[in-house]
């Protein structure tokens, strides 16, 4: 994916929740919401690298809790045991991103699972 196509990505994310309006399919930019769903399966670290510049752009709290309980819990739930090291890492040096977490809701890997509590709470 490139750099442009990767930021565009972002902003139309950020431009569909960092408001107050009803969110809908409806939305100019939804497109944007409906790309982590084409490619939470096959392609997580697209994902990632757009959650990541994302929480960098955004600190709203609603952008940050629909990463929570959108894309960042699919990324746990379907590849938590490959990303948790990573999820681990950007924790310890990124506020925004361990905010972000503390609205993940519990996955079903328990090991997973234990070691995103502890990165959600240390500093």
């Amino acid at each position: 994916m490139e750099n442009e196509e990767l930021e565009k990505w972002v902003d139309a994310y950020i431009e569909v929740y960092d408001n107050e309006e009803i969110v809908d399919e409806f939305h100019p930019c939804y497109w944007a919401v409906e790309k982590f769903a084409d490619l939470e399966a096959d392609a997580p670290e697209f994902c990632w690298e757009a959650m990541k510049s994302i929480l960098a752009k955004s600190s709203s709290e609603r952008v940050l809790t629909n990463i929570a309980l959108g894309p960042m819990e699919e990324l746990i739930e379907l590849h938590g045991a490959d990303y948790i090291g990573k999820i681990e890492k950007e924790a310890q040096t990124n506020l925004n991103f361990r905010e972000m977490l503390r609205a993940v809701l519990e996955t079903t890997n328990e090991e997973v699972w234990n070691r995103v509590l502890r990165a959600r709470t240390d500093a």
